[in-house]
């Protein structure tokens, strides 16, 4: 067998992971002028353009996801270049940069295992993962940064899981655990590394020799005690409104249902990862013919498991890093119950299960083989590009998307948005109506209905979008602080062109407005809003008062203080 550390590369060894570097870099180049996505992104950079403390960033319970790592490297973005969304599409593309690297690295140590595996093989599985379309989402996604992060995790915890394999010493142990632990703080899923890694304990190549089955059963047993004792903290440490509780609070199915959708699901992703196309960053819902490829696939593998070989255990080893994945499509944790995202540290595992396939395939160095890789990797790149270029254009992007799931409510509501943005109000409105038909989830139902009264008043329906407010609510005092923003925005617009009968009656009925926003808020502009309302009615005294209190709430810096002291001036002079 030949060294971990083999260079067995064509030219100069740094010629494979300069090439990796170009490949991608030129397939993904696109995703650095990428538009912030709608979904997530643009939160994401609201909330960190002013970043909460390290404390509520590293502390559980603050967030609905405990992921300090991926927060703090927003907390960074924050801190050294401003949310610039540029800097961000280039760190995903670096870390996706980052684990093609590793699979290069792993590829290499699995062909060496094949003494007449050609040096091109480790490159060509290292492609496969380069150049997978599933991959894109993850990585033109500012959001979809946990994905990349914790695959880089995940890799280097492999890599030296198979050194202590391949030597058992005590430092590759100690890197191993630090590199699962910070998999673990970029997203939880991670998790799933600790039966893979159990299996590949179990199925790695070893000698023989008594000490050293004793050694992996003891390795195997405090890798299952580790998850325990992971679950079990996580649990106690769960806040009220984190993803755990939420999944856990679920009313899911019984046994038998459970495993069924699980088989759906787990062949839906089989397909996926062989058969890409048709892409879609809105799956809602699956066929459930799946179901007969996912048992279909799990007996192959179990099948082949038996062989001992090491393209099997690496293809369970994906499996069961898929495990979360078939765990989200039960529970309503995520925006869909179904995403390209999740298959990206399985995909790496997958390619490197093929690695082993391409070493055998590709041992006599047979021109048809390498012609078949070459325009298989072509055909990849292409695709991926293109899904790559779709990315950079929300509206083109939303437009696929919504062609693709045309019963999913929720896609209606972020092609809306975009539509909003390209000033297409009136198609705007459509598509939030037509969310609303269709939307079943209970967490978005009044931000679909939030977006339809704010297309009513950008399109200056602003009657409409007044009696839809109290369709939705009985009294102005059950409705959200959106709800009223929208609300006195519309009754803005009426007073404007209001009869100077009807004026007082509204300007009254828009500083209650105020002051129910005033309440929720504590903001002290609603009082800079109502003195002026209360101006316009010529109500002086009134009109002093709330100017008074908002010059005293207001911060130094804010840009109506100056203005509400010299009301106060003016008002007083009269």
């Amino acid at each position: 067998m030949r060294s971990w550390r083999s260079n067995n590369l064509p030219r100069h060894p740094l010629f494979a992971p300069l090439l990796l570097i170009a490949v991608v870099l030129a397939i993904y180049c696109p995703a650095l002028d990428s538009n912030v996505t709608l979904i997530d992104d643009a939160r994401i950079i609201a909330s960190y353009s002013s970043p909460p403390t390290l404390f509520d960033i590293l502390l559980p319970g603050h967030r609905y996801y405990y992921r300090p790592l991926v927060e703090l490297s927003y907390y960074l973005d924050s801190r050294l270049w401003g949310m610039e969304p540029v800097t961000m599409h280039l760190e995903n593309v670096l870390l996706h940069v980052a684990c093609v690297i590793l699979v290069f690295l792993l590829a290499r140590r699995i062909s060496a295992c094949y003494p007449d595996s050609s040096p091109l093989i480790p490159i060509f599985s290292a492609l496969l993962f380069a150049l997978h379309p599933l991959n894109v989402e993850a990585v033109s996604w500012i959001a979809g940064r946990t994905d990349p992060m914790a695959a880089m995790f995940v890799l280097l915890a492999t890599i030296f899981l198979i050194r202590w394999l391949d030597g058992a010493k005590w430092w590759d142990a100690v890197l191993l655990i630090f590199f699962f632990l910070c998999a673990l703080l970029a997203k939880e899923t991670a998790l799933a590394f600790l039966p893979a890694g159990m299996l590949l304990v179990l199925g790695w190549p070893a000698s023989s020799g008594t000490g050293q089955r004793t050694l992996r059963l003891k390795a195997t047993g405090a890798m299952g005690l580790l998850g325990i004792l992971i679950a079990a903290l996580a649990f106690l440490l769960r806040g009220d409104a984190t993803a755990i509780v939420r999944f856990l609070s679920e009313k899911n199915a019984g046994i038998g249902e459970f495993a069924y959708n699980s088989l759906i699901t787990f062949g839906f992703y089989v397909k996926k990862i062989f058969f890409p196309q048709p892409l879609n960053f809105a799956i809602s819902k699956v066929d459930a013919n799946y179901g007969l490829l996912g048992g279909l696939a799990l007996l192959l593998l179990a099948g082949f498991l038996t062989r001992r070989r090491l393209s099997p255990l690496l293809f369970a080893a994906a499996a069961l890093m898929s495990l979360p994945a078939v765990a989200v499509a039960s529970g309503h944790v995520a925006w869909t119950p179904y995403a390209e995202r999740y298959m990206y540290l399985p995909t790496a595992l997958c390619s490197l299960g093929t690695c082993g396939i391409l070493s055998v395939l590709g041992s006599q160095r047979n021109k048809l083989f390498f012609s078949f890789m070459f325009l298989l990797l072509c055909s990849m790149a292409f695709v991926s590009r293109e899904r790559n270029l779709l990315w950079k254009d929300n509206l083109a992007f939303y437009r696929d998307a919504v062609a693709k799931s045309p019963d999913f409510g929720a896609v209606y509501n972020e092609l809306g948005s975009a539509l909003m943005q390209h000033g297409k109000v009136k198609e705007a409105g459509e598509m939030f109506a037509k969310a609303d038909r269709l939307n079943n989830r209970p967490s978005i139902r009044m931000l679909i209905k939030a977006n339809l009264m704010g297309s009513m008043i950008a399109k200056g329906e602003y009657g409409a979008a007044r009696s839809y407010f109290f369709q939705l609510h009985e009294s102005k005092n059950m409705a959200s602080m959106d709800f009223l923003d929208l609300l006195q925005k519309s009754d803005g617009k009426r007073l404007e062109t209001a009869s100077a009968q009807d004026k007082p009656a509204l300007a009254r009925d828009l500083l209650e407005t105020f002051g129910l926003l005033y309440a929720k808020t504590k903001d002290p502009f609603w009082l800079y809003r109502s003195g002026q309302i209360a101006v316009s009615i010529r109500s002086p005294a009134e009109a002093s008062d709330f100017f008074k209190k908002a010059y005293s709430e207001a911060p130094v810096d804010a840009c109506y203080r100056l203005a509400a002291y010299k009301q106060v001036r003016n008002l007083a002079n009269k």
